[in-house]
């Protein structure tokens, strides 16, 4: 006959353990323990408790790291389940001393703290540099849309906000009148008057809500050479709405710049634009406060990808002597290599195919279709008509052009006119302008065109992808860390620190002995 041990999982025992033993010898949380344990390291968070003489006792920052950090870690930004983790998981008991903060500890202390969290990832890098995990031979710079804690459904021009309000508070008084006009029963009639009293409540405070905003803010403008008016947030007018390959989202577009040696990252920054050119320059400047002004050597090479180019930031690298390839968006079809790929043909369909801005538009003669001769300043339309010349001084991006313009009688009666015109003729005919050659301006974007088009500059571009995206892989895929939970660009850029420390952390834990850190 059989004889077994009692299995009785419904009892409660006591553990005679040590919080250090628990964390283990040559682990993640151990790594964590000794890098925080440092008072040096943690000396920036100092600052803000004032509880010396009066008030409770506060949560050491070295604990609330400790826990936060390997919460980001194991995938788990929610301060509510960091709290249940500190009651119920024996690493996190073991992280925390036994203690137990509450969630709104942890999450004012995350949102509360962005200058240190900034000095706390400078040291962090310090650390990788003692270390040799950062060979500063090559830079690689990208973004990665994350994201935020704000709804876009509340996105919109101060017009559509506008709009919007006007339509709440319609819909408000359109339930009012039906209710007025109606002669329900008395039972029936009571749960319907509840519910539509509810539903006005809710129309006029969402209508007032957005008047509040639209009375207390101006409308955002643009980064581009038009500044135009952006869509703003009423919840975080600080993010913007961002189109990927998964959808519209409203969020921040966090740029990351990481060292080609042991993808270690050396600065990280959240914008809240989508438009990404406007962004190398501060990425550029963060770099060089982190590590020096002197750090950009000629030795050095910095990458980005084709969002990063425009003519004032190639102009802002080559006035900074930064040796950087920055390729402009038709790099690729002037490769050689892809003009025959059937790939490279099929995507470029997909994406003409998709494009929003090409969508439903009829293509007009281009001005290659006229024959012009600059030096008679004479010009003649692809349906045999003389046109008039305007001069030979406008000046433009490129440089010094001469324009002509079609007469008013030959365009109304053109039977090109459809294919000339993209809009009716109104007081003008078509215009047409040519770039004099011999007064052509060489643009910092020329000079860019001509590295990245040289065999050395595709060499050196062909580095950038496997040094920057398996970073964002790891952070967003690997440790699920693909949301902000905070609101404003200042935060959101502490929280982005915090999970690119993650990363650092754990390059730092494998590639290096534990005990020399410094």
């Amino acid at each position: 006959m059989s004889n077994f041990l009692d299995d009785n999982l419904n009892q409660s025992v006591f553990f005679d353990i040590n919080y250090l033993e628990v964390l283990g010898n040559n682990t993640f949380e151990y790594c964590l323990y000794h890098l925080l344990e440092n008072d040096e390291i943690v000396s920036d968070f100092l600052a803000r408790y004032k509880n010396k003489s009066v008030g409770r006792k506060a949560y050491p920052p070295a604990l609330l790291l400790r826990v936060i950090f390997y919460a980001y870690y194991r995938g788990h930004t929610s301060s509510r389940v960091i709290e249940s983790l500190c009651k119920t998981d024996l690493k996190f008991i073991a992280l925390a001393g036994g203690r137990q903060p509450h969630f709104t500890t942890i999450a004012n202390f995350v949102s509360a703290n962005c200058e240190a969290m900034g000095k706390l990832f400078h040291k962090v890098l310090l650390i990788c540099d003692q270390s040799g995990l950062i060979g500063k031979e090559h830079f690689a710079i990208d973004g990665c849309k994350i994201p935020t804690n704000a709804s876009k459904q509340w996105s919109g021009t101060h017009k559509e906000l506008r709009k919007k309000s006007d339509k709440l508070k319609q819909a408000a008084e359109k339930i009012i009148d039906k209710h007025m006009s109606s002669d329900a029963d008395s039972g029936s009639g009571k749960k319907l008057k509840d519910e539509q009293k509810q539903t006005i409540e809710t129309l006029l405070k969402n209508a007032k809500k957005i008047d509040d905003f639209l009375s207390d803010n101006q409308p955002r403008m643009g980064q581009g050479k038009r500044k135009q008016e952006v869509q703003s947030n009423i919840t975080d007018n600080q993010s913007a709405k961002m189109t990927t390959s998964k959808g519209t989202i409203q969020g921040m577009a966090c740029v990351t710049a990481a060292d080609e040696k042991h993808q270690i990252i050396v600065h990280a920054q959240a914008f809240g634009m989508g438009q990404e050119q406007a962004t190398l320059i501060p990425m550029v400047e963060g770099i060089k406060n982190n590590f020096g002004d002197d750090i950009f050597k000629p030795s050095l090479v910095l990458t980005a990808d084709t969002g990063f180019s425009s003519e004032a930031t190639m102009q802002y690298l080559f006035d900074e002597n930064i040796n950087a390839v920055v390729p402009d968006n038709q790099f690729r079809k002037r490769n050689p290599v892809f003009a025959d790929s059937d790939l490279y043909k099929k995507h470029k369909a997909i994406r003409k195919k998709t494009r929003k801005d090409q969508s439903g538009r009829d293509e007009v003669l281009h001005s290659s279709t006229f024959t012009v001769s600059l030096e008679n300043n004479s010009c003649i339309c692809p349906a045999g008509k003389e046109m008039l010349f305007q001069g030979d001084d406008f000046e433009g991006a490129r440089g010094i052009y001469s324009r002509f313009r079609g007469k008013l009688k030959d365009c109304r009666e053109c039977l090109l006119q459809t294919k000339c015109m993209k809009k009716p003729i109104k007081d003008q005919g078509r215009q047409v302008s040519f770039l004099n050659e011999e007064q052509e301006k060489i643009t910092c974007l020329d000079v860019m065109k001509q590295k990245i088009d040289s065999p050395e500059g595709r060499r050196l571009y062909s580095r950038r992808m496997w040094v920057i995206e398996p970073v964002f892989g790891n952070i967003t895929s690997n440790k699920g860390l693909n949301r902000i939970s905070v609101r404003g660009e200042v935060k959101a850029t502490a929280q982005w620190l915090m999970y690119c420390m993650i990363h650092n952390i754990e390059k730092l834990w494998k590639n290096s002995e534990i005990e020399s850190w410094a």
